[in-house]
């Protein structure tokens, strides 16, 4: 596609030594968002893809339509009736992006900004990995939450555990799982390791997709130099047990989804035993943490417990 929806920015990769060009196309899926960020989003991705295609997942009318205005001429606005879940209205935009000719997609909420650079610096890593004979699943960047300028670190399986290694340096680190804003997917390796799993709906989507892709033995990768402004969290909670901590928190439906789907995790065949046991813990922790100190205490405690029952 040319003229106004495409960027200035053509990656290019090398395949048997023949130099062909990337088509990154950017599926944004967006569900009332805050539209200063969401434009902000549409002007930081506008020049490192060639298209944009704008997934939104059954805004309010009003905001709707403030998203479409938004659009213009920078993205390719694509609404459903309903909000149908982030898998889904991610695998609607891969369908789009590959009718369209794309070769890779690039993953992106609606409250994400890609820092300068980022889709080549990933493109370049991504080649350079495959060229010293690593079978890729996806590459991604950096998260830098907005509010603290920290960068998150990612989670590696080390001494038979689970452990969360910060991504300084200048290397592309391996590890189990990106979270999805920001993740670069060639088609080929969308489709080998099949769509997004619709079944999930939201929370731990990202994770499945990764643990998937790695048990069928593709590699994945942050790579440290691209950079992604992310929100995590609605909100922070800050609360004193053993010392000051601080706990990113989201609307009780989210804690819904992320008990019901990490139990779901738990038992899937393709989630190794480091895993199973990290979120166990991890479960228990969360559970007892949210009861005591996280806003709606008791709407929380039904969602989780609604869904540890769903799963």
């Amino acid at each position: 596609m040319s003229g106004p929806f495409a960027g200035d920015a053509h990656a290019l990769r090398t395949v048997g030594g023949v130099v062909a060009r990337h088509r990154v196309f950017a599926i944004v899926v967006t569900f009332n968002p805050e539209l200063d960020v969401f434009a902000a989003l549409l002007d930081a991705t506008r020049a490192q893809v060639e298209v944009s295609l704008v997934i939104d997942n059954g805004s309010t009318p009003e905001c709707a339509a403030r998203i479409e205005q938004a659009c213009g001429r920078r993205a390719v606005l694509h609404r459903l009736s309903a909000n149908v879940g982030i898998a889904a209205a991610q695998n609607r935009g891969v369908a789009l992006a590959r009718e369209q000719g794309a070769t890779d997609v690039l993953l992106l909420d609606h409250d994400s900004v890609p820092q300068p650079g980022m889709v080549a610096t990933l493109v370049k890593a991504a080649s350079q990995l495959r060229g010293s004979g690593h079978v890729l699943g996806a590459v991604g960047p950096a998260i830098v939450d907005r509010k603290s300028r920290a960068a998150a670190p990612v989670p590696v399986i080390a001494d038979g555990g689970i452990t969360f290694v910060d991504v300084g340096g200048t290397a592309p680190v391996r590890c189990e799982y990106l979270i999805a804003s920001g993740t670069l997917i060639a088609l080929e390796a969308f489709h080998a390791v099949g769509p997004m799993n619709e079944a999930y709906f939201v929370d731990q989507v990202d994770v499945e997709w990764c643990l998937r892709a790695g048990a069928a033995g593709r590699a994945i990768f942050c790579v440290p130099q691209a950079r992604l402004e992310h929100a995590i969290g609605d909100e922070v909670v800050s609360f004193w047990l053993l010392g000051r901590r601080e706990l990113p928190v989201h609307s009780p439906m989210r804690d819904y989804f992320y008990f019901r789907n990490s139990l779901r995790l738990i038992r899937s065949p393709y989630v190794s035993l480091p895993w199973r046991r990290f979120w166990k813990r991890r479960l228990v922790r969360l559970f007892v943490v949210q009861t005591l100190f996280a806003p709606a205490r008791l709407r929380r405690i039904r969602a989780m417990l609604s869904g540890l029952w769903a799963a």
